[in-house]
């Protein structure tokens, strides 16, 4: 007799054994699929419930008509989700995002539902993931103790829907459950504001003798820019204008001993920082210069935040004081501003070296600032909201804010309109400057130990 071989899609189902007079032990359905490499490839279920096995091949046949192919073999979730970090989705996200979202999956998405297969996953598991962040406490950091926010698990939902849709795309599902759940709402924030007085006194406090950083919080208040965009910021960009076009940014080695497997290094170091072949993993497109250790300039994230604004007073007579001092000191990098002289462990200090400023010192000084000029505790980039009060306040027109400060837009054409009216930039800017340190004429300081800024801002 003739074999008989089914077609793409067409199903069967088996009673095992065949033998009839023997016990059963299931019913087996089985249907095609396309062949890959010349091979015969079928999918299998079962089930011990004749019309429970029939009800599974009917799903596998609706499936298999939906997308076309269909996986043979089954894994779990989190042996797909380190996969699909470490050899797809890393290549195509910043690396200042990627240690946040590997945190994600390893401290959330893994412990809560990695266990289930990635086939049997379910509208529920998902809800059982944001539960299971939402009841949960942050063991480290400032909200110690404290339950994790909707927030935490808007950001886990999208992750885990991101890696659905790829293995959606891949065949190895049918469908990315988590476009069947409601993704959580972001957590409502109540951020801290510094107003005009703040911004005064701020600028007051930064104005004293022997403060190297005080044109650099002048900038951060009168431009708006960014931490990464002030303190990444080099001397040859200064000028009539500044050129926002890059940031500094702390980011994270990776193991480059044994790309294929990064979480299985071969080397005998445990972090990427201290493997001798360590990379920084990172999109092809994405440009970035190495400066020193993990410090990096990278271009802004996006294409709103990569701007030039004019340099008008007091900010110009600041910026160029301070342009004037570094050309005097050490500064390999030629950025205008460097870290500050460092202490041996023994206590000795050391003379300056030009480095470029780590940006978690950069945000400890800022928080001693706030302190010292005896204002409420603000993140550092609370001060872009600040800037945004000001210019509000100066009567600014809205398009114009956003050209200053470097927040997108929906249409495509914002892309193009930046760095066009500097007219009404240069304006805007004054007007702001004018409102937050009126009258300010700072004469070049005496000796090294004087502040940047010159006379006091009040």
């Amino acid at each position: 007799m003739a074999r008989i071989t089914r077609g793409k899609g067409e199903g069967a189902l088996f009673r095992v054994p065949a033998d009839t007079s023997k016990p059963l032990k299931f019913w087996q359905a089985v249907v095609e699929l396309p062949p890959r490499n010349g091979e015969r490839r079928r999918k299998f279920v079962r089930s011990k419930d004749k019309r429970v096995a029939l009800t599974k091949l009917r799903v596998l046949q609706k499936d298999l008509a939906k997308v076309g192919d269909l996986p043979t073999a089954s894994q779990t979730l989190e042996s797909w989700l380190r996969h699909w970090f470490d050899n797809v989705h890393v290549k195509r996200i910043a690396p200042k995002t990627a240690p946040t979202q590997r945190g994600l999956i390893e401290n959330h998405i893994i412990p809560s539902i990695g266990n289930v297969r990635l086939d049997k996953l379910e509208p529920s598991h998902v809800q059982r993931l944001h539960n299971d962040i939402l009841s949960k406490r942050a063991l480290k950091g400032k909200t110690a103790g404290q339950f994790y926010s909707s927030t935490t698990a808007l950001q886990a939902h999208r992750v885990l829907g991101t890696a659905m849709r790829d293995a959606e795309r891949e065949g190895r599902v049918t469908r990315n459950v988590t476009q069947l759940v409601d993704a959580p709402r972001r957590a409502k924030t109540n951020l801290a504001v510094l107003d005009l007085d703040a911004g005064i006194r701020i600028l007051q406090e930064s104005a004293r003798p022997g403060d190297r950083m005080g044109s650099r919080w002048a900038t951060a208040l009168l431009t708006g820019a960014r931490q990464g965009e002030v303190i990444g910021l080099e001397v040859d960009r200064v000028g009539e204008h500044l050129d926002l076009s890059w940031q500094l940014q702390r980011l994270t080695w990776s193991h480059g001993c044994n790309p294929t497997e990064p979480r299985k290094p071969k080397c005998s170091w445990k972090r990427g920082t201290d493997c001798p072949q360590r990379q920084l993993n990172a999109p092809p497109d994405w440009e970035h210069r190495h400066l020193t250790g993990g410090l990096w300039l990278s271009r802004p994230k996006s294409a709103a935040g990569w701007r030039v604004i004019p340099l008008v007073d007091p900010l110009r007579e600041i910026i160029e004081r301070r342009v004037h001092i570094a050309s005097t000191e050490p500064n390999p990098h030629g950025l205008v501003w460097t870290a500050d002289r460092k202490r041996t462990p023994q206590g000795v200090l050391l003379e300056l070296d030009g480095s470029p400023i780590d940006p978690g010192y950069d945000n400890r000084a800022w928080h001693q600032l706030l302190e010292r000029a005896g204002v409420i505790d603000a993140r550092l980039h609370d001060a872009r909201h600040t800037t945004v009060d000001l210019l509000y306040e100066a009567e600014v027109p809205e398009p114009v804010i956003t050209e200053i400060v470097g927040h997108s837009t929906i249409g495509m054409s914002r892309r193009y309109r930046s760095r066009g009216n500097q007219r009404a930039l240069r304006d805007a800017l004054t007007k702001m400057s004018a409102l937050l340190t009126p009258g300010v004429a700072p004469d070049p300081p005496d000796s090294p130990g004087d502040s940047e800024l010159g006379s006091d801002p009040s």
